[in-house]
């Protein structure tokens, strides 16, 4: 541990390889992310507050949110070409908490060591904000298969910038 206090505990619900139910919980801020497919997303601070991705539609204006530890040189490449300047370096799922709840618009990865279980339960949180979460290639994720390993990266926006953010990451890899 990096004593950074960035872990969380996930419990996710996959249903006819859909993930259906999200709990995300961040043990040093007492915070709760809860969503249930068709019911929204809900965080709990004080208390249960519904969250919602932001709206911003223009990739420059976006803000990214990156692995403190993981952020390959493929990434930081793709992240300028979307000419996106405001980049945190964010631990755990958090990243994907950050976007649902409105403070960030855009994560990706492009490494295959992402597993079922590190997205299942933000899968269905950022959906149920408004949000998107893909493979780089805008294939949805699929839970319950044999392979465990997201083999192609993970998307994750407030679902306004997907699809240039996979316009961009296509240019790039051709």
């Amino acid at each position: 541990m990096n004593r950074t206090g960035e872990f969380t505990i996930m419990v996710g619900l996959v249903q006819n390889h859909k993930s259906v139910l999200g709990l995300i919980y961040w043990p040093t801020k007492k915070k709760m992310y809860l969503a249930e497919s068709g019911k929204g997303a809900f965080c709990h601070d004080e208390e249960w507050e519904k969250i919602e991705v932001t709206m911003m539609s223009e990739m420059q204006n976006c803000h990214a949110l990156v692995s403190r530890h993981h952020l390959s040189e493929k990434e930081k490449k793709l992240l300028d070409e979307m000419e996106i300047s405001v980049v945190t370096s964010i631990g755990s799922s958090l990243k994907v908490t950050e976007i649902a709840s409105g403070d960030a618009e855009i994560y990706l990865t492009t490494t295959n060591k992402m597993k079922q279980w590190d997205t299942c339960a933000s899968n269905c949180i950022i959906s149920e904000a408004g949000g998107k979460m893909t493979d780089i290639s805008g294939k949805e994720m699929v839970y319950n298969t044999e392979s465990v390993n997201h083999e192609n990266g993970i998307l994750v926006t407030n679902g306004l910038i997907h699809q240039d953010a996979l316009d961009t990451i296509s240019r790039l890899n051709s």
